[in-house]
């Protein structure tokens, strides 16, 4: 019995570790690695239509979506309808800016259907960063070209 659930623990995780390897966050992390990143990782489920955060709370938090979708929505200057900016999916991840300073979201996040995400806070970073410096760097150089990415995509739109 013993180890018919310690192979399940074991495929679970592995499971888990597969997923992370598909993460562009954490391109380049060995598999070893990844196990260290997963102890950091908080694991939630959310329902649907349940918020995760609102426009205007303060982020501690990186979300990975696991399974199901998220919704991202901008309240418009004049706060009388919010506009859809993005729908996240399984292998995306949002609420990146959280891990660099923790500032007012820019956007209101809300599951569209039952969604199970890994969240990565600030403070587990940094604990990451000092604890295991070569974990640390990718992740933060990885980062760092996501952000630009995103911000020049931004600038081409407008």
């Amino acid at each position: 019995m013993f180890n018919i659930l310690n192979s399940l623990y074991d495929e679970e995780i592995l499971k888990k570790i597969n997923f992370l390897k598909s993460i562009r966050l954490f391109e380049g992390i060995k598999n070893r690695s990844l196990i260290h990143i997963l102890e950091n990782l908080q694991e939630r489920t959310y329902l649907k239509s349940e918020t995760i955060f609102t426009q205007g709370d303060i982020g501690r938090a990186l979300f990975i979506v696991f399974s199901g979708k998220i919704a991202l929505a901008r309240l418009e200057p004049d706060k009388q309808k919010s506009e859809l900016i993005a729908e996240v999916h399984p292998g995306e991840f949002f609420g990146e800016m959280a891990l660099l300073e923790e500032m007012p979201r820019t956007a209101t996040a809300c599951a569209l259907e039952d969604t199970r995400v890994f969240m990565l806070f600030k403070i587990k970073l940094e604990t990451l960063l000092f604890a295991r410096p070569a974990i640390g760097v990718v992740i933060a150089t990885q980062l760092a070209k996501i952000l630009s990415a995103r911000l020049r995509a931004y600038m081409d739109k407008t």
